[in-house]
């Protein structure tokens, strides 16, 4: 068995996510969530689902070059338009004016539309977490789930996250 250290494996799935078809800035966004994931022994969402990431760049259900569009409709609210490319780019773009907004006006919002799969959800909260903020995110899917006493789905199995800054300074992430 090949062992890594995480910035051998962070290195290997730059230049992996360039060769298939992601550009610089996706390639870096992509892989930071990635590493993080695997760091956290959530292989699920790490290394393991990159081979997703690479197929669908390379059978074009991702637009690596994709350059998401950041409108702000309220002071406190960021949108993203994702372009068809990773969710990772439009947040990490956004990531710094979100946590200035949230602290100046005590909340702020962080929407996005047509981006690809996130992987794991806890490494978005646990970045403003970081920051000093309490955060929350979820996303949305179709309805595979029936509620108890009933038959018709109305849930996804979509995750949820929320993560908040702690004493220690380590955040509390539950995703």
């Amino acid at each position: 068995m090949m062992q890594l250290s995480l910035d051998q494996a962070k290195g290997l799935c730059r230049m992996a996510a360039l060769g298939a078809g992601a550009n610089e800035e996706a390639a870096q966004s992509l892989t930071a969530s990635i590493i993080s994931a695997e760091a956290e022994g959530l292989s699920s969402v790490g290394l393991s689902h990159f081979i997703d990431y690479l197929e669908a760049l390379e059978a074009g259900r991702i637009d690596g070059n994709a350059d998401p569009v950041i409108t702000r409709p309220a002071l406190a609210v960021y949108l993203s338009d994702a372009r068809r490319g990773l969710a990772h780019t439009g947040f990490d773009r956004t990531i710094d004016d979100l946590a200035k907004a949230a602290k100046l006006f005590g909340v702020a919002i962080f929407s996005q539309k047509n981006a690809y799969t996130c992987g794991a959800l806890g490494y978005f909260t646990g970045r403003l977490a970081t920051l000093g903020l309490v955060s929350f995110a979820a996303t949305n899917g179709p309805a595979v789930l029936a509620g108890s006493g009933s038959v018709k789905p109305v849930y996804c199995t979509n995750p949820m996250s929320f993560a908040a800054p702690a004493a220690d300074g380590a955040p509390l992430v539950i995703d």
